[in-house]
């Protein structure tokens, strides 16, 4: 068996990638499995070994989330068999349900997403330029509109516009 760091670039680049747009995800889905949060980290850190180690078994081209929430499940039972917790927590069989419903409702949010991104770029680059500035980490809406030179209502009734034209749009590219 080959050792991680001796994976080839491409696939230590493919699995960095993927490791990082898929954890916040990934808590989320051991989070709701467990009874606290840090029982959640310390499962998502075993989780994120057991993927290093198998990273090499997973199949290019097939879905990651789906793999990686089979793993992450196994590993919640484990955990909750070595802290004697299991008649606390969710069977087996509701934990395989539990997984099944967050892949469905994860199929349908990426769909979502890829359609806002789509969406995000048939904006006017003034509405565009708005909606980063107003969505960017930290950013509040009366600096914004100071920084504009507009009033704090105007630009609230511009991002409500806005949010209507993006709603339109993406339950369009849905529909498609």
């Amino acid at each position: 068996m080959m050792e991680p760091f001796e994976a080839d670039e491409t696939r230590l680049e493919q699995c960095l990638e993927l490791f990082a747009r898929y954890q916040q995800r990934l808590y989320l889905f051991i989070a709701a499995m467990l009874p606290s949060p840090a029982d959640a980290e310390e499962v998502l850190q075993e989780v994120n070994i057991v993927v290093w180690k198998k990273f090499e078994q997973f199949e290019p081209g097939s879905d990651f989330l789906s793999w990686v929430y089979r793993i992450a499940t196994l590993q919640v039972r484990e955990y909750k068999r070595r802290r004697g917790r299991e008649t606390l927590s969710f069977s087996p069989e509701m934990l395989d349900q539990l997984m099944a419903r967050a892949l469905r409702d994860e199929t349908v949010l990426e769909r979502r997403r890829e359609a806002l991104q789509k969406c995000l770029e048939k904006l006017s680059p003034a509405d565009k330029q708005l909606v980063d500035r107003c969505y960017a980490p930290g950013a509040k809406i009366p600096e914004v509109a100071e920084q504009l030179k507009r009033t704090a209502t105007s630009v609230y009734r511009s991002l409500r516009r806005i949010r209507q034209i993006l709603t339109e749009c993406v339950n369009g590219e849905l529909a498609k």
